[in-house]
């Protein structure tokens, strides 16, 4: 029997030492990445690599556990409560978008919520769930734990300790450092880059401080034509009632060029036309035509293959079921010089 502890105990040891050691992130150790695939409820455009100034919570969840759920509510107040002081609370969920976007929406979960985030979980060797991880200005870690015990205590004197230098959101002081981005991206000639920081700008803020009123219009004046050819473009689609290039070409400007004053435009007239009666009308139309075209597709590819009384079954479906359009009408054509041999139609009959 000893030997066989003894043997056991031997093994257990050598996987141990066989195995990599499980990643983790202690109390008083700097921070690792926040790396995700995507992020809900990012009103703030808050980029995750660049954290630095506000005091984060980082919170481990998945929508399978029921702690987890339940704590939504309760996080929910702290993001309320602190969101105005630079707290930034983040539920890092290690499933897909596909699974995580209808649970933010159900559960009303307020605070960003980001998906995809599996290999941030394992550097933060997170082995059960909820896992709260409360992070500092500078980027410490000052406590782990449940986030129903002690958290907002934690919380508090943290913030006490070691307020936050940075507010979501910005201010002056962060608008200028937005400015300096984008003028660098400008003249690199990231054009793309700078309509992605100009994102970030505090709006509300922008008279708060001389000059930068007027640097936001120039960057704006700058960017916006990059967008406007697309604008208009969709317009005169549009006033052709060519919608579904017009829609395309207002979803990329309002997305592409998000930030811009020319993209809410955008936004507006995609949601007017998508509320359109004729719009719908065309959209339903589009995607019937595109129904029968692929239908007569299939037909053809029948009768070339000798599958000739399937190939007539199926026209004669397209006649019937879509008729009216440029398919059926094609289809009617074919069927006619099918019922034009008479040896053929014999079979039919037969059937």
């Amino acid at each position: 029997m000893k030997r066989l502890v003894s043997g056991f105990v031997a093994l257990s040891l050598a996987a141990a030492l066989a195995s990599p050691a499980l990643a983790q992130v202690n109390v008083g150790e700097k921070m690792k990445p926040l790396k995700v695939a995507k992020l809900f409820n990012n009103e703030f455009e808050v980029e995750l690599d660049n954290l630095e100034g506000h005091i984060v919570i980082a919170e481990f969840w998945a929508t399978w556990c029921g702690p987890c759920i339940a704590s939504i509510p309760h996080l929910n107040e702290i993001h309320e409560k602190y969101k105005d002081k630079g707290v930034l609370l983040v539920g890092i969920s290690d499933e897909p978008e596909s699974v995580v976007a209808p649970v933010v929406k159900q559960r009303g979960m307020k605070y960003l919520v980001a998906a995809g985030g599996k290999e941030t979980q394992q550097a933060y060797g997170v082995q059960g769930i909820p896992h709260s991880v409360l992070i500092d200005p500078t980027g410490t870690v000052r406590w782990i734990g449940h986030p129903r015990n002690g958290l907002d205590r934690e919380l508090e004197k943290l913030i006490a300790s070691n307020p936050p230098t940075r507010m979501l959101g910005g201010g002056p002081d962060h608008n200028e450092k937005v400015f300096a981005g984008i003028e660098a991206s400008l003249l690199k000639g990231d054009n793309q880059g700078a309509v992605k920081q100009l994102r970030r700008v505090d709006l509300k803020s922008l008279d708060a401080r001389e000059g930068h009123r007027a640097r936001y219009d120039g960057i704006v004046n700058r960017l916006t034509p990059l967008a406007q050819a697309d604008f208009d473009r969709a317009m005169a689609a549009a006033r052709a009632k060519n919608y579904g290039d017009a829609i395309a070409a207002l979803t990329r400007v309002s997305t592409e060029f998000k930030g811009l004053p020319i993209a809410d435009r955008a936004a507006a007239e995609l949601r007017r036309l998508e509320a359109d009666p004729e719009v719908l009308a065309s959209k339903r139309n589009e995607t019937i035509e595109a129904r029968a075209d692929n239908m007569l597709k299939r037909a053809k590819v029948q009768a070339a293959e000798g599958e000739h009384v399937m190939a007539y079954k199926r026209l004669t479906a397209i006649v019937k079921d879509f008729p009216g359009t440029a398919a059926a009408k094609e289809a009617a054509a074919l069927i006619a010089a099918y019922e034009a041999d008479a040896e053929f139609m014999k079979k039919i009959s037969e059937r």
